[in-house]
């Protein structure tokens, strides 16, 4: 196991977090994709520009040019040359996963320590994320097989009945369960990257995360996923008009503007939906293990806690009005330049000097001083 540690671990500021509500998760998010822009687009550059290229040679090689964009299945075409077609299209569609996976998690890895105030950089969290992708691929093996665990628990018996009635029971129950156990697992891959927990343990350590806040999560992910949905439909709804504007949907350049188009639908999104699971999952610890102050404790003595740029600022303490102006500067802590012994610049009142104590005083309750008066003995 890795130890990266945190802001506390590394001698960093700590951020102070606390929960957010649904518009500061979305806020948060988007600052969180804005303020990396760079280190994303640099990224995006490496990864799914090459991808996306080799992508969109695929698809041409493997007569897709010769299909409308649309869909739209020309006439008098053989069975092979369909399958060539329908082939280069999964073809495609695997290198973006590729592609969107490692992206994905690039992105996990620099919201991740920007959140947590601490320094990044892209060429390191690529390298990282590459090390993580048995992980990632191991977590992706476990979603597919227990989709078809609850599909074959469930549709095999529909099946076996033959009754329309129970077969769509069947699905509707099917669609609630798959939601409900993707809502459930949303965080195992952000526990992967931030905590390093794997396999199994990262899908358990998402559940319990997600426990008691099932409904909150899911209106927060449906929400931020609709919004980025959105913003890339009208992105690709760009590329689509200029094709249907002047250009032959079935010729190549129609399918290297619809690859443009997904190249930039992808940038968009990719990077959103990252930063709203990260920040949902910090929210998750900050609400239900005290992250924040478990952060705290760590750096407890070891520096000053400092505001994450990210985290929504808390608002100052409000002083009551009674107390207002009435409030005068301890003398501790000491300043931090030498101060003349008549400077009282931004100090409270000296008080009044004292007189020495009487001889043979002492405060009360404490031992008795010596008798000083000399003693017989002593007198010639």
């Amino acid at each position: 196991m890795e130890a990266h540690g945190t802001a506390a671990t590394q001698g960093g500021p700590v951020p102070r977090l606390r929960p957010l509500s649904l518009g500061e998760i979305l806020d948060v998010s988007i600052k969180l994709c804005i303020a990396h822009s760079t280190t994303l687009l640099k990224t995006i550059v490496f990864v799914i520009v090459p991808v996306q290229v080799l992508a969109t040679v695929v698809m041409v090689s493997t007569g897709s040019a010769d299909y409308d964009v649309f869909g739209d299945v020309p006439e008098n075409r053989a069975n092979d040359e369909t399958n060539t077609y329908i082939a280069g299209q999964l073809g495609a569609v695997v290198l973006q996963t590729i592609a969107v996976g490692l992206v994905t998690a690039v992105c996990f890895r620099v919201f991740a320590r920007a959140y947590l105030v601490q320094a990044t950089d892209w060429r390191e969290s690529l390298r990282f994320a590459v090390r993580r992708i048995p992980q990632m691929l191991w977590l992706g093996l476990l979603y597919v097989l227990a989709s078809i665990a609850l599909i074959a628990l469930l549709m095999v018996p529909a099946a076996i009945v033959g009754v329309d009635a129970a077969f769509g029971v069947a699905v509707v129950i099917l669609i609630v369960l798959l939601l409900w156990v993707y809502i459930s697992w949303s965080f195992a891959l952000p526990a992967l990257f931030v905590e390093d927990v794997r396999g199994v343990k990262a899908l358990r350590r998402s559940l319990a995360l997600v426990r008691r806040r099932w409904w909150p999560v899911f209106g927060t992910i449906i929400v931020g996923y609709i919004l980025a949905s959105v913003v890339s439909a009208v992105a690709q709804g760009v590329f689509a008009i200029v094709i249907v504007a002047g250009v032959d949907s079935s010729s190549v350049l129609a399918v290297i503007i619809i690859s443009l188009a997904g190249l930039v639908g992808l940038a968009l999104t990719t990077p959103f939906q990252a930063a709203l699971l990260l920040v949902i999952y910090f929210d998750l610890r900050v609400r239900k293990e005290g992250f924040d102050l478990e952060l705290l404790a760590e750096r407890f003595g070891g520096g000053e806690a400092g505001q994450s740029q990210w985290a929504p600022v808390l608002a100052p303490p409000v002083v009551p009005a009674a107390l207002a102006g009435s409030v005068q500067t301890p003398y501790w802590p000491a300043p931090s330049s030498p101060r003349t012994p008549d400077d009282d610049t931004g100090l409270a009142p000296r008080p009044p000097d004292l007189e020495p104590p009487p001889p043979g005083w002492a405060p009360p309750g404490g031992p008795a001083p010596p008798d000083a008066s000399p003693q017989r003995g002593d007198e010639r």
